[in-house]
């Protein structure tokens, strides 16, 4: 289960990148295309379409921001809930290793009981001869 929230966390990462690099590309192209030198000239219409451009890719930019903040969200949940059974399962493996100590120790002790009843039996079985 952990491995498919780190999965979408990366497609996620994946998705934002392609969406900014679009972005940053598409405003580039359009301020490029804005004359920025002193006694410039440009056509009007030209300006206006530039600057139209640039605040449809500001609209769309939005959009995605909206779109991409609703999957972090998502996905900072999907971590919390992540974070939880991490915990849960360092303290299941804690809780393994405590019983695992204490068998040994009980098998040490069984193994000690054993040979003592061993030697019990024996000093016994030498008495009645």
């Amino acid at each position: 289960m952990q491995m498919v929230f780190l999965e979408e966390c990366s497609l996620l990462d994946r998705e934002h990148s392609s969406s900014l690099s679009g972005a940053i590309e598409a405003l580039e192209a359009s301020i490029l295309r804005l004359p920025v030198v002193g006694g410039a000239r440009a056509d009007l219409q030209d300006v206006k379409d530039a600057v139209g451009s640039a605040v449809d890719v500001m609209q769309v930019m939005g959009a995605s921001t909206c779109s991409i903040l609703s999957k972090v969200e998502g996905t900072s949940s999907l971590m919390l809930e992540l974070a939880k059974v991490a915990a849960q399962e360092q303290a299941l493996l804690d809780q393994t290793r405590d019983l695992l100590s204490t068998i040994a120790a009980l098998h040490v002790k069984q193994c000690s009981l054993q040979g003592h009843l061993l030697q019990l039996k024996r000093r016994t079985s030498h008495i009645q001869l």
